[in-house]
């Protein structure tokens, strides 16, 4: 068995309760390994493993390992959310490279920063445009029963509005069937329909009454 595998043997088996990093075992392996021959005795591998710990203990190597861990997630995290921003609000991701790589390098993988950008932004465009039209057909469904002039007035109105999840969508839509619902039944209840006509409206028999704008108006006032 090589030195390379007998070191972190002896290791795990002294300092049970010791957790260190894969890099620092490989690091301690590299070093001690140099004061031994691959005909070291485990007595003089735990010999030399002994005077690290007493050098410099490998509870604190653990300790400085997990520092180091935690500062690279952090460090990550912060890239990640930054990299997010900047998606956010419209800036190409900024490309991390060697300071010695070659200008072309630089050159393409900005290009390519840029156009993955670029395809995100579409696909983003594409699924947001999907998500108002699917909205706009749920939204027409609930005014259906109500006349041309409420609902093209509903359906530019709704243009205008802006749902930042599908629980307000769904919380308008229920709203929006509810006023349809009222308005149909305040219609009926004012005479705007081809079976008790408004006053002054004339209805031509076997034709269905259309009411005005202005008196859809009329019964909107009181919704």
């Amino acid at each position: 068995m090589s030195l390379k595998t007998r070191i972190p043997a002896r290791l795990k088996a002294l300092f049970a309760g010791v957790a260190l990093s894969r890099k620092s075992i490989d690091a301690i392996t590299e070093k001690e390994g140099a004061r031994l021959t691959e005909e070291s005795t485990d007595e003089e591998i735990d010999a030399v493993l002994n005077a690290r710990n007493d050098i410099w203990s490998f509870d604190d190597q653990r300790k400085y390992d997990d520092y180091q861990a935690g500062k690279a997630k952090k460090d990550a995290d912060d890239k990640e959310a930054k990299r997010l921003a900047d998606l956010a609000a419209g800036k190409t991701p900024e490309v991390e490279l060697p300071t010695d790589a070659p200008e072309w390098m630089k050159t393409f993988m900005t290009n390519q920063a840029a156009q993955t950008k670029a395809l995100q932004d579409q696909i983003v465009a594409i699924g947001g445009e999907k998500v108002t039209n699917t909205r706009k057909q749920e939204y027409e469904k609930a005014l259906e029963g109500t006349s041309d002039v409420f609902k093209a007035k509903a359906l530019k109105d709704f243009g205008k509005m802006k749902f930042e999840t599908d629980e307000e969508f769904t919380e308008f839509l229920t709203e929006a069937e509810t006023d349809a619902a009222d308005f149909i039944q305040e219609v009926s209840n004012s005479g705007l329909t081809n079976q008790n006509p408004a006053r002054g409206v004339k209805n031509v028999p076997g034709q269905v009454k259309v009411a005005s704008e202005a008196e859809l108006d009329a019964v909107m006032t009181h919704l």
